[in-house]
Parts: C-alpha cells; structure tokens; sequence
C-alpha cells in the first residue's frame, strides 16, 4: 500500500510536538529543532520547557526493529517508548516510526501519549 502525502489538518499541540521532536533525535543523534530539549547530566532524562512555563522532562530508549517495506521503499521499523512527565503529570510513550533506509527519511511516526495522572510527592 502506498500512502500520498497529505498536509496536516490541525496543528499539533506544543506538548506532542516535543515528543514527536525527542523521538526524531533519539532516533538520529542530531540536535532538535525548534524546542530547546537539554541532556541532564548523569541522567538519562533530558529537560526542556514549554512556551507556557511548564517544565517537561522525557527519558526514551529505541528498539531495533525488522526491516520492511513502505511501498517501494525499504524501510526499518523501530520501536521508541519511555516516559514523559510534565511538571507533576506522567505520561508513559510508545511510538511506531518507520525510517527510510535509503534516504535516511522519517516516513511514519505513530505516537501514543498515554496519561499516567499525578505523579511524585502528594
């Protein structure tokens, strides 16, 4: 099955958007683009803060996946997941990305935010 590429219909909220920007530099060792996502030292958190003030730490891990096919292209699957928490709010990541093997092209990113509630000191 061959997909055609349609523009989005909605923005993103800013939330999903540094998600989806985390997954992108996990996935190739490059900086992110357009949010400012830190390294904490001795940590495998990385921080980051939102245009309204809230404060977003993400820590992901990515698992080879098998290589496949995305119409004509050969592709690799991967599979991204981990945690999120936004100030005191937890949200656990799971994340489908396939990746062009050629031209080294995100062709797909399936990303599920999964709301944890309240985490922390009560």
């Amino acid at each position: 099955m061959t997909t055609i590429w349609q523009a989005p219909t909605q923005e993103i909220d800013p939330l999903t958007e540094l998600v989806l920007e985390a997954i992108r530099s996990q996935i190739f060792p490059i900086a992110p683009v357009g949010v400012n996502l830190q390294a904490v030292p001795g940590a495998a958190w990385r921080e980051a803060m939102l245009k309204d003030g809230r404060s977003v730490r993400i820590a992901l891990t990515v698992a080879p996946g098998e290589q496949a096919r995305f119409g004509l292209r050969a592709c690799a699957n991967m599979r991204v997941s981990g945690e999120v928490a936004v100030d005191d709010h937890g949200y656990r990541v799971a994340s489908e990305v396939i990746v062009d093997l050629k031209t080294r092209a995100i062709l797909s990113c399936d990303c599920r935010l999964e709301s944890l509630g309240r985490i922390g000191a009560r």
